[in-house]
Formats: structure tokens, C-alpha cells, sequence
């Protein structure tokens, strides 16, 4: 397979030590899991700015990595080919304690935008999971502006800003993050090609063009990826393009019309300038456009008729220039690598239907654009590795709201939904770690500490929003000891913080000329914080096995989220506030069978197997304690796969074993009405896939998958848990997942 010198290794590490035994009964039961199979592929250590590797392995998904004291899955790039990846929702669709919320139209009421929000990991999503692209930050989602709003995970403006066919590997950091990065829920890292993917061994030129199809939108993908260069200067040109339709549930009630495409390209350009100093300039361009037409009463109870359309456009553009640098004689670090970087995000919406007495017509946008400069230090002594930086980043806010409407009415609804505003950030981080070797046995001791400091100051717009600044101290301690050659145990602890974003500070939507109703910003606000646990256990004891077990307890305070208020002359008055605290805890576990070490003439046969359950508790101010709707239900994958010893092909049957939730009550989150909200139970399933791949030639791949097999009709929780059922019933059914699909894709590489 030429393409193992190509793609990193699929790693995965993730565990459970909290499952109870019918969850994982569950799991194994009838062969329900939801990895993949996956192709040979090669693990790869970089070293300086060469890439030396190693023999090549079998490898399946979610397959861990030793001796790293973290929970972080590593997606590299034939995985993502291999299971059909089309959007950032399908990158996490295998993974047991990550999910995608995806709405069909309207994160969060009919003039939202539709599309994926965020990611979910370990049951919090939004803004409290960090996104970045190489490291700079992906733009934060915005709350629908629309009356009443909607809660944390319902976006007017989401966080999909995300090309695939762009990405060499995603990394998910589950949990407790390290001091270089903020956050209190996780962080996913995409990380775009680079000349350096493709330029090894002393090749000057190389590429790829590759086509794809999916049944589930009927859409088509064209990509083209080229890369030139010698030892000195490389450069690297990506191009992708897609184009679509509604991805229609399989269910009753059909998906909207919608006719969309979207069109990403990336340079990259890198220069060793000589042994000290690499140079990388990355230009990074994304822009998606979607139309739905017909849109009727179900969408909202105003639409007169069936003629309601939504034009919806996004676009992203990342201009970044780093310089690392490797000193021979200097004793402050090994490794200093400088990163500046300029990102500006919009997302637009326009809806327009008809009253049956007038056309309305709404704009929404919203901009966020950042500039910024970070410095991430390596110093490795004796028995330390001591790793430091600094981060500075400015970033401004703007919105847009826009009606219009065919009788002439005047027009309450013209202004913005988010006062303009800017938020300065200073951070900087330091970790060591001392190693000893107590019976030659390695003991390691990690203690870290990130000091954050933000500044948020909002523009005179008469809303009496008042400028705030925040300050924050991380501290974070990792112990682990590998207890055998074979078994490495960790424990770590890690305190997160998160601020109040400028929307939630400086929130501004009021109606006029009567002032109906008005959601308002809070610069009151305190900042999120979280005091995360978690202890780990690596296991290869026995040739051809490998598992890894995981146990977490996360302590959140002063959560945000929307509250009704009183104001005079106001009919409905929400605001942000601190109203909860939560806890959430569960385990994860992930373990690899290869048969050709058990059953005589099974080489290149195997099992994989990755589980996971989550429960929280959330408290409110009021003392009021009950569950919480973001933690997702249990879920279980295993993999049975074929990876041809000689490296033609490989087959792999997976199937997912999801358990049923019905939301509640939840005293972390905005519900209106409390207890009147009714919410439908989301059944669990077993859904069943079959994947398979075929290198043609030394040049040419080709990657088939039949998802769903048995054509089972199903819903995301994360998607429609906590959708009112009485309200929402169409919206409900609209949202299944779709039903018996293929995707394929083929491509040749030189």
C-alpha cells in the first residue's frame, strides 16, 4: 500500500474503568459497535524537520498509544477516506463520548441557520469545547437571536467551518486539556496537509486527485492536491469542491429542499531557511452556500404558505505565518516555535416568507474576526521535559439584523442581535516534567499552571453593556508510573476556566416602538471554571491484545445559560447568568483483538471494541438539582475487519449500539415553562456498516461503505433530545438519521 509512507498512524486512547457490566454487555452483545476498518498505515515520529518511519502495522480504528497521560483520539487521513467522512459531523461519527448536534434548519428557531454547531464531548458542547485549525481558534457559535432564545447548544450561528478533503489528521482531546490551550469540555485540533505529508524520501514532486459520491445528499466531491519542492523549499496546493442536496431522514416527514456547495483551498508554503529555522506560510480559504426552498408551517407556526426560503452563506479565511526554530547552542529551550496568525469568519442568513398578509424578509450576520501571536517553548534535561509558552490574541465582533417587508410597515426588527465589541486575551503556560526510575520502572511527576487574563470591551451602543476584565489561574498535576513493560497507569488532574463570550455579555435583541420583549446581555457575569479528574490504565501484556481504560470526574461551577427576568414596560425579558453548578463522571474503554496471534491461519483478522457512559447532575441557584440533558446516552462499537496481508484490500463490518434517553428537566439550561415542556423519548438503536477498500494499483485506491445496512430508521439525541415534543413533532421526525446509504470515493496518487 503506497500510501502508508503517507498518512500517520489512527490512534486512539480512551478507557473506561466506570461502566457498569450490562453497559458493556451491551456493547459485546449481538456485535454492536461503531468503529471501522482501516487500512495499513504507518505511525510516523517527527524528528527535527525530517520524518524517519517505522515498520508498517495493521491497525484498526481507535487503537491506543502508550504512554501518553491523556485521553486524545488521533484521526489521520486514509480514516478519514475509508469511512466516507463528508462534513466535521462524520469525523466523530464512530467515537463513543463525542457527538455532532446537527439541526435540519435553525440551531435554534426558523431564521437560524442550519448545519452542525459544535461537538459534544463527555455531555458539554458549544463554546465550552474548544475548535482550532493549526492551532488558531475556530470562530465561537452565536445564540439564535429570536425570541424567547434558544439555550447553550442552540445556535443562530454555528461553528461548521470545516473542509475535510483540507485535513491530513483531527486530534480530540477529551476532558482535561493541557495548559497550553483553555477551555473546561475538551478540544478537537484539525490539522491541515502540509508540503512535509507529501514530500518524503527525497521526492520533488507528488499529489493526489481523488472523487467521491454520497447517496445520504447526493453529493458529489472533486479534489485536487498537488506538492513541489526539494530539501530546502516545499510547497504544497489544495483545492475541493462539493456540491449537494437535503440529506433526507429516513422517516415520514422529508428534509426541506435544499440545494448547497461549498469550496475550500489551502497553500502551503515552507522553507528551511537553514539548520536553526523553518518557515511556514498557510493560506487557508473556506466558503458554503446553501438555498432551502418550501418551507412551511412546521418550520414556524407564521408561515401562510409553503414558499418560505432560506439562503445560507459562510465563509472562513486563515492567513498564518510560524517560524521554528531549533537553536544548536541555547540553553532557554530546544524548540521554540512562533505562530502569527489572521482569521476573519462571517455567517449569514436571510429568510423570507409570507405572512398571507406580507412578505417578511430577515438578514442576520455575524462576524468575528481574530489576530493573534502565539510561542510554544520545548526544553528537554536529564529527567525533565519542560515545555512553556505565551498567547495574545485580539478579537472583534459585529452582527447584523436586517427586515424588510412588502407592505411598507415600519420595521421593528432593523439593529444588531450583538453590541459590537472586542475581547483582548494574554496567556501563558508552563509545565515540567520530572521523570524517576524507581526499579527501573519510570515515575513521572507533571505540575503545570496557565495564568489567562481577558479583557472585554464593548462599543457605545446605548445598551449599557460596561467593559469587564477577567483573570484566571489554571493549575494542573499529572503523576503516572509504568507499573509493568506492559501496563503504563496515569492519574491527572487539571482546573479549566472558560469566559463569557461577547455574546453573552453583550447579547442585544429588543424590539421597538412597544418593546415586546428583549434578551440582554450580562457583563456581570462570572466565568465558567471546571476541576476535572481522571485516571487512566495502558495495557499490551498479551501479544496481539491492547486495551485502554479511562475514569473521569469533572466538577463544573457557575454555568451559563438564559434566565427569564423583570423588567418594567418589558413583556418577556431574558438575560445570560451564572445559574448551575454541575457534575458529570463516567469511564471509557477501548481494546484491539488481533486473531492472527490466537487462531492459526487468521493473519490480518481482527476485533475492535470502544464503549462509553457519561451521567451528570446539574444544581441551580435556587437549589434545585436534576439531570443533565447534554450528557449523551451510553454508547458501544465493535469492529469485526480483514486487512489483507499483502496490502491489496481490507473489509471490515461494524456495528453501533446506542442506549435510549428521554430529556428532563434541567437546572443548567434555559427551558421556558420548566416542567409544562414535554420531550420525546430518543430510543436507542444497532445500526450496522460494512467498509471496504481496494488499492487498485500502486497509484489508485478505491474506498467504498454501505452504512446502515438493514435500512434502520433512527435519531441523534444530541439533535433532538431536547426539542419540545409537542411543538417540534415534525421537526422530530424531519431530523432522523438517513437510512440505507453509500459513499465512495476513489483516488490516485503519484
Amino acid at each position: 500500500m503506497d500510501h502508508q509512507i503517507n498518512n500517520c498512524l489512527l490512534t486512539k486512547k480512551i478507557g473506561l474503568t466506570l461502566l457498569k457490566p450490562s453497559h458493556l454487555t451491551l456493547c459485546l452483545a449481538a456485535i454492536m459497535g461503531g468503529g471501522h476498518t482501516f487500512a495499513e498505515t504507518v505511525q510516523e515520529e517527527k524528528t527535527g524537520f525530517k520524518t524517519a518511519v517505522t515498520l508498517p502495522v495493521i491497525t484498526v480504528y481507535a487503537e491506543q498509544a502508550e504512554n501518553t497521560a491523556a485521553s486524545v483520539t488521533s484521526i489521520n487521513r486514509d480514516s478519514m477516506d475509508q469511512t466516507g467522512v463528508q462534513d466535521m459531523a462524520d469525523i466523530v461519527k464512530y467515537l463513543p463520548l463525542v457527538q455532532a448536534p446537527f439541526s435540519v434548519y435553525g440551531g435554534g428557531t426558523y431564521i437560524d441557520s442550519a448545519g452542525t454547531s459544535s461537538y459534544n464531548i463527555r455531555g458539554l458542547d458549544a463554546n465550552r469545547i474548544g475548535l482550532d485549525i493549526d492551532g488558531v481558534d475556530l470562530a465561537e457559535a452565536a445564540i439564535s437571536p429570536y425570541m424567547p432564545p434558544a439555550s447553550m447548544n442552540k445556535r443562530g450561528a454555528g461553528r461548521d467551518y470545516i473542509e475535510p478533503e483540507m485535513l491530513n489528521a483531527v486530534d480530540i482531546v477529551s476532558g482535561t486539556t493541557d495548559a497550553s490551550t483553555d477551555g473546561v469540555g475538551g478540544r478537537v485540533s484539525f490539522k491541515n496537509k502540509s508540503p512535509h505529508d507529501y514530500l518524503k524520501h527525497g521526492e520533488t514532486l507528488a499529489g493526489a486527485a481523488k472523487a467521491g459520491y454520497s447517496s445520504a445528499d447526493d453529493s458529489w466531491l472533486a479534489s485536487v492536491t498537488g506538492a513541489v519542492g526539494n530539501e530546502q523549499v516545499k510547497a504544497l496546493v489544495a483545492y475541493a469542491h462539493r456540491d449537494g442536496h437535503e440529506t433526507n431522514g429516513n422517516s415520514k416527514t422529508k428534509a426541506f429542499k435544499t440545494d448547497w456547495q461549498q469550496d475550500a483551498a489551502l497553500a502551503n508554503f515552507s522553507w528551511e531557511m537553514n539548520d536553526e529555522h523553518q518557515l511556514n506560510l498557510t493560506a487557508d480559504i473556506y466558503q458554503k452556500e446553501a438555498d432551502t426552498l418550501g418551507m412551511d408551517v412546521s418550520a414556524f407556526i407564521a408561515f401562510k404558505t409553503d414558499t418560505a426560503t432560506q439562503h445560507q452563506k459562510i465563509q472562513r479565511s486563515t492567513f498564518s505565518i510560524e517560524d521554528i526554530y531549533k537553536p544548536t547552542q541555547l540553553s532557554l529551550f530546544d524548540k521554540l516555535s512562533t505562530k502569527l496568525w489572521h482569521q476573519k469568519s462571517e455567517n449569514e442568513t436571510r429568510t423570507i416568507y409570507d405572512t398571507g398578509t406580507y412578505i417578511r424578509d430577515f438578514l442576520n450576520s455575524y462576524e468575528q474576526t481574530s489576530t493573534g501571536i502565539k510561542l510554544d517553548a520545548k526544553k528537554d534535561l536529564d529527567a525533565q521535559k519542560l515545555k512553556y509558552g505565551l498567547i495574545y490574541d485580539h478579537k472583534a465582533y459585529s452582527s447584523d439584523r436586517v427586515e424588510s417587508r412588502s407592505n411598507g410597515q415600519k420595521i421593528p426588527f432593523t439593529g444588531t442581535y450583538l453590541t459590537d465589541s472586542t475581547l483582548d486575551r494574554y496567556a501563558v503556560y508552563v509545565s515540567d516534567q520530572f521523570s524517576f526510575y524507581p526499579n527501573n520502572k519510570e515515575l513521572s511527576f507533571t505540575p503545570s499552571l496557565r495564568v489567562e487574563h481577558q479583557q472585554y470591551k464593548p462599543e457605545d451602543s446605548g445598551s449599557k453593556i460596561e467593559s469587564k476584565d477577567f483573570t484566571y489561574l489554571a493549575p494542573g498535576f499529572t503523576a503516572a508510573y509504568q507499573l509493568t513493560p506492559e501496563n503504563y497507569s496515569y492519574f491527572k488532574y487539571a482546573r479549566g476556566a472558560r469566559i463569557p463570550s461577547p455574546m453573552e455579555m453583550g447579547g442585544s435583541y429588543e424590539t421597538s416602538n412597544g418593546a415586546t420583549y428583549l434578551v440582554k446581555g450580562n457583563s456581570d457575569l462570572e466565568k465558567e471554571t471546571s476541576d476535572a479528574f481522571e485516571i487512566g490504565l495502558k495495557n499490551t501484556a498479551i501479544d496481539g491484545v491492547k486495551f485502554d481504560l479511562t475514569g473521569f470526574y469533572t466538577v463544573y461551577s457557575d454555568f451559563i445559560d438564559y434566565k427569564q427576568v423583570s423588567v418594567p414596560n418589558y413583556f418577556l425579558v431574558y438575560q445570560a447568568q451564572n445559574i448551575a453548578d454541575a457534575k458529570i463522571w463516567g469511564g471509557e474503554l477501548s481494546a484491539r483483538l488481533d486473531l492472527g496471534q490466537f487462531i492459526q491461519n487468521s493473519e490480518g483478522f481482527s476485533l475492535a471494541l470502544v464503549a462509553g457512559k457519561t451521567r451528570g447532575t446539574a444544581k441551580n441557584k435556587d437549589g434545585l438539582k436534576t439531570g443533565l440533558n447534554s450528557v449523551q446516552p451510553e454508547k458501544g462499537s465493535l469492529t469485526f475487519a480483514y486487512d489483507d496481508p499483502n496490502q491489496t484490500f481490507g473489509l471490515g463490518l461494524t456495528a453501533t449500539a446506542v442506549g435510549s434517553k428521554q430529556a428532563q428537566l434541567d437546572a443548567s439550561a434555559f427551558q421556558p415553562n420548566g416542567e409544562q415542556l414535554k420531550y420525546e423519548k430518543v430510543a436507542g438503536y444497532a445500526v450496522w456498516d460494512l467498509s471496504a477498500y481496494w488499492n487498485i494499483n500502486k497509484e489508485t485506491k478505491l474506498n467504498v461503505a454501505l452504512n446502515n445496512i438493514f435500512d434502520k430508521t433512527y435519531w441523534n439525541y444530541a439533535s433532538v433530545g431536547t426539542l419540545n415534543a409537542t411543538e417540534k413533532a415534525e421537526m422530530i421526525d424531519r431530523s432522523a438519521e438517513p437510512g440505507r446509504n453509500v459513499t465512495a470515493s476513489i483516488q490516485y496518487k503519484f
